[in-house]
């Protein structure tokens, strides 16, 4: 019997300024994604505290919640993982960029502070 091949993707590779990812799925937001690693964290997977003081995770620094600063994936991950099903954790790069796919697909750019600072949202 005759069995199809399998399809595979080959991945995608995200590089940035001393940095680089390489994902087995395909990205839809590509350049828009590369810009908020290399303003977020410059590439380096990293939890740290924020603007506001509550620690941010990973390549995209999703932001804790501030009622449970001590848990990796509350806040902002949390929210976009009940939108979109996606499992895992901020601290995973390809589990970080595939969130960051599905929130920039959605019109969910917005939520990180360099959408703004990198003129993502279309502002001068």
């Amino acid at each position: 019997s005759y069995v199809l091949p399998t399809e595979r993707h080959a991945g995608v590779t995200l590089t940035g300024k001393n940095w680089a990812y390489t994902v087995p799925f395909s990205v839809h937001n590509k350049m828009a994604i590369k810009t908020l690693i290399q303003c977020e964290s410059q590439g380096v997977n990293i939890s740290r505290p924020d603007s506001d003081g509550v620690i941010s995770d990973g390549i995209l620094q999703f932001h804790r919640a501030s009622s449970t600063p001590g848990i990796i994936g509350s806040g902002t991950w949390d929210w976009m993982a009940s939108l979109s099903g996606i499992k895992g954790s901020p601290i995973n790069p390809a589990d970080a960029i595939k969130m960051a796919d599905f929130a920039i697909s959605r019109g969910l750019g917005g939520q990180w502070t360099c959408w703004h600072l990198t003129h993502l949202d279309g502002s001068k």
